[in-house]
């Protein structure tokens, strides 16, 4: 199947929302489970952040098949989805009600020693990567991945940083053959991850 990768930038309100649902259906992350408003608040913001770096694979017929997003500022666009304050609290209230364990999962993510993950100065973070399902397999999320490593190269980003399950087997993979290694492994709540690196030449 031929495929496109084109600038988050490029994405309409529609491809954005089609971006949150794919997001909810192959990532499951801290911010699924805060559910699909804050999922599409978190695009939203990122789609208009000057310092994100963020690709999307679409299809001849324009469905959105994968994507990756990072920015050398991620704690910016998390502190974003706070305001308005009025949405935010009313996001968490009903948390509170209809999914209370994911309130202290993300006290545990909130709570999180000073300094831990803390990005170098010439780092870019690599937060979401991920490929529709019936897309795998196929060579997409190397594409991704290889685009937003030279994204971030012809930015004199000196390295990427990622966070990934220990027990996401193939994304590992994929990141070690494009040469990240593992430089930590924490856990956060009751998710346990790997740290890892790529330093850029």
């Amino acid at each position: 199947m031929q495929y496109k990768i084109v600038p988050l930038t490029e994405l309409r309100d529609e491809g954005i929302r089609d971006l949150a649902a794919l997001h909810l259906s192959v990532m499951p992350t801290l911010l699924s489970d805060l559910g699909l408003p804050m999922v599409l608040r978190y695009y939203q913001v990122a789609q208009n952040d000057p310092s994100v770096i963020g690709f999307c694979t679409l299809s001849p017929s324009g469905e959105l098949l994968g994507w990756a997003v990072g920015s050398p500022h991620p704690e910016k666009i998390n502190s974003s989805l706070r305001r308005p304050f009025a949405w935010f609290l009313f996001q968490m209230l009903r948390l509170a009600f209809t999914r209370p364990l994911v309130l202290l999962q993300l006290a545990a993510s909130v709570l999180l020693p000073p300094g831990h993950l803390q990005m170098e100065r010439r780092a870019v973070e690599l937060t979401y990567i991920g490929v529709a399902l019936h897309q795998r397999d196929r060579g997409i999320g190397k594409e991704l991945l290889h685009a937003f490593i030279e994204a971030s190269r012809s930015r004199s980003y000196h390295s990427v940083l990622l966070s990934v399950e220990t027990l996401n087997s193939p994304a590992i993979s994929l990141y070690e053959k494009a040469g990240f290694r593992v430089i930590e492994t924490y856990s956060e709540g009751h998710y346990r991850r790997h740290r890892m690196e790529l330093v850029l030449a």
